[in-house]
């Protein structure tokens, strides 16, 4: 199993990378576009590169914990590596040590909060978190470690916020059960009844607000979305279709986006609604028709040739999905070299500027360190430092980056695809419940 905490750097860039790397705690080190002795040197030089993306973070501070005597210092260190590549994706510089001065033995990691290849400033937020956890876990799985379940006293697991992102997050249980109880309503009064009699105490005031029985804060309608105000509510209730809602455009009717089907045996608002139950057969009959339409434009007429479809997109995903990966990997390397050339060249040429007078200075020794470690990288690389060299990586990343961005559209319209593809089996599974057909021709 592994734990895994991270926490922000602000001025202590140099003691923490320090302290990670004493000998008398680390069995491993290994680091990524930098030299460990060197690396709050070179991230301080890429925030320096970076500084319009802001903030007052330096660096991030990442431990990850094993079970005792479940995993060997070796194997720590290698899960240690895999999960910054699949996590930082070659994009963030970075030094990784193994600690084994404790009965658990725990990676350390401080990460640059600055991309060298993007730019950009590392997104510390909840979701990042909870994919750092997830990829974690998963790396332990595969090498048959435990997981430990997380704490609830420390907020949401990462189920939880997939069930967020899959809109099951109490939000969308409370917009469900404000759109039942306004379909089962005759006014306001009757509305807000029911809607305490379902576990939902109702706060008055400037703005109409909500909270669930576990839920320590009210939530104001309007945070749900313009139909859910006061007076939208009212509106609804009255059986007012125009709703004060501001509309950027008109969506044609008969060009709206295929929708996923209601499941009338087993919807809940179906069973307790005679107007939802009649909306719902209605929406199921557009959407029914235009999900066997779509299936013939694409020229399906059979389960066998759907599934066929289906394996195909996946395929063109996995190569496209597979094909950013290695432009990725090969941009970061190159702009990795290309870091380490001018960290030379930019030293060479302040160590020559500087008097001998002068040589003994804080300034001098870290710009001889930089250039030591970055004539080092350099030599490893196989790389003669020139201005042609650097031209041609320069142009190389030009390149690279331009078919990195016709994949990423490529990707995109294969995603959107795919959310279709999604749509159109959810559809299928309630078209087909009756009786499995295998063909989808209608009867003339």
């Amino acid at each position: 199993m592994a734990v895994t905490k991270i926490w922000a750097i602000k001025k202590t860039l140099g003691k923490a990378i320090k302290y990670i790397l004493n000998p008398e705690k680390t069995q491993y080190v290994s680091s990524y576009a930098c030299a460990p002795e060197t690396a709050d040197l070179e991230f301080e030089l890429t925030l320096d590169e970076n500084s319009r993306s802001g903030g007052v973070n330096k660096a991030y501070h990442m431990i990850q914990s094993f079970k005792p005597e479940e995993i060997t210092p070796i194997l720590a260190h290698g899960i240690g590596k895999q999960l910054l590549e699949q996590h930082l994706q070659g994009k963030y510089e970075y030094v990784l040590t193994t600690h084994v001065d404790k009965d658990h033995i725990h990676n350390h990691v401080i990460f640059c909060a600055s991309s060298f290849v993007t730019h950009t400033k590392y997104n510390d937020c909840d979701k990042t978190y909870y994919q750092l956890r997830e990829t974690s876990d998963t790396l332990c799985a595969e090498y048959g470690l435990s997981v430990i379940p997380p704490n609830q006293n420390k907020g949401k697991s990462y189920h939880e916020w997939q069930k967020d992102k899959q809109g099951d997050s109490w939000k969308s249980q409370l917009k469900e059960m404000i759109d039942m109880c306004i379909q089962t309503s005759k006014d306001f009064e009757t509305f807000t009844a029911s809607l305490q009699a379902n576990g939902y105490e109702i706060k008055y005031g400037k703005h109409l607000a909500f909270r669930a029985e576990k839920q320590k804060r009210f939530t104001r309608g309007k945070t749900l979305g313009e139909a859910y105000t006061e007076e939208n509510i009212k509106a609804r209730i009255a059986g007012n279709s125009k709703l004060l809602v501001k509309k950027n455009k008109k969506i044609n009717p008969t060009n709206q986006p295929l929708s996923v089907m209601v499941a009338l045996d087993k919807n809940k608002k179906v069973l307790e609604s005679k107007g939802y139950e009649q909306w719902a057969k209605i929406h199921n009959l557009k959407h029914g028709a235009k999900t066997l339409n779509l299936l013939q434009a694409y020229g399906i007429h059979s389960l066998e040739e759907w599934g066929e479809k289906k394996i195909s997109h996946q395929e063109a995903m996995n190569l496209c999905t597979s094909e950013i990966k290695t432009i990725e990997k090969e941009l970061a390397h190159v702009q990795a070299i290309l870091k380490q050339l001018t960290i030379y060249a930019d030293t060479k040429t302040s160590m020559s500027k500087t008097s001998k007078n002068k040589r003994k200075t804080p300034e001098y020794e870290s710009a001889t360190l930089l250039n030591k470690t970055a004539k080092k990288a350099l030599q490893e690389a196989h790389i003669t430092p020139s201005k042609q060299i650097k031209i041609e990586l320069h142009h190389q990343v030009q390149i690279l980056q331009k078919k990195q961005q016709q994949l990423y559209k490529e990707h995109k319209a294969l995603k959107q695809t795919q959310r279709q593809y999604h749509i159109i089996e959810q559809n299928l599974m309630q078209l087909l419940k009756p009786t499995i057909k295998k063909s989808f021709d209608r009867e003339q």
